[in-house]
């Protein structure tokens, strides 16, 4: 009888790993057994500062369950389902595969533009799922990332017309930390902004570099927290710039995000400025990602 529970209780532990194995792999993720070593990271007041600089990972992509086309080195990360749907029914992408996530799985599209392809990904909202889209494509070759999204303006006076790029973010956000040591901002890598900016001067676009502010929730832009954000120099409000930035820096990828200024959040209250129904500015905000990412 002993040696039948033990038999029973070594085949349900068997089972478990596998089951579990097997959910992880259906999700594009591979455990990596990692040789055990003594910590020395230091306890923090807050668990978000305890960083770790390892570029070793437990989870980490699993490459061969996607199609592998190394010639492909760009990608541009859109909001915009409006601009994909568009291109879509107009044969200009084609879907190339979907990335294996839990929920919703997200299709990656591909577009040619003369002799190069590049992807096109509409993206899950939030930080966690900017770093994650990184990971799987990089961990796929590729290499440089323009984004383009909508984004809260803090100020009247920053319209909608304007194209904006994000130079710096403040982190309000947690997954930031897990690439970058505490801090209150994430910069754009230099040569980087040199090579947007020069895209977009020479496509003429009428265009503002600003400071953002990241957030993780969207129902909690307090009229103390706008101000607050204002006085540092914050001119819009979005969620996902500092995350994009901080897994740029961490992995080496050239990564820069265009924004256009959709409604206002100040401290009279909220203005919608019907965002959603500028269809021009978004295929426009689209058609220069794609050039900025050529040029990077």
């Amino acid at each position: 009888m002993l040696a039948l529970i033990v038999i029973i209780r070594l085949y349900i532990i068997t089972m478990d790993k596998h089951y579990t194995r097997q959910i992880a792999e259906e999700n594009g993720e591979v455990r990596v057994a990692v040789k055990a070593s003594k910590t020395t990271i230091q306890p923090q007041a807050y668990p978000i500062l305890e960083y770790d600089p390892s570029q070793t990972s437990i989870t980490q992509v699993k490459k061969n369950i996607y199609p592998q086309n190394p010639q492909i080195k760009r990608c541009v990360i859109t909001y915009f389902q409006d601009v994909v749907v568009k291109l879509e029914t107009s044969y200009k992408i084609f879907q190339a595969f979907k990335l294996r996530i839990e929920g919703k799985r997200p299709e990656v599209y591909q577009l040619n533009v003369g002799k190069e392809s590049i992807y096109v990904l509409l993206c899950p909202l939030g930080a966690p799922q900017a770093a994650r889209m990184l990971e799987i494509l990089s961990a796929l070759g590729v290499e440089k990332f323009m984004i383009c999204g909508g984004a809260g303006t803090l100020a009247n006076e920053v319209t909608g017309e304007k194209i904006l790029l994000a130079t710096a973010a403040v982190r309000d956000e947690g997954t930031s930390y897990h690439y970058l040591p505490p801090a209150r901002e994430v910069k754009i890598q230099e040569p980087v902004r040199q090579k947007i900016v020069a895209c977009l001067r020479a496509e003429k676009a009428d265009f503002l570099e600003v400071k953002t502010w990241t957030t993780d929730a969207s129902f909690r832009e307090t009229p103390d927290k706008v101000e607050l954000r204002k006085s540092e120099g914050c001119a819009t409000v979005e969620m996902e710039c500092a995350a994009y930035y901080a897994v740029a820096e961490f992995k080496g990828l050239a990564c820069g995000q265009l924004l256009y200024a959709g409604d206002v959040v100040h401290k009279q209250g909220w203005e919608y400025r019907d965002w959603h129904d500028r269809n021009d500015v978004r295929e426009h905000l689209f058609d220069l990602a794609v050039k900025c990412v050529l040029k990077l």
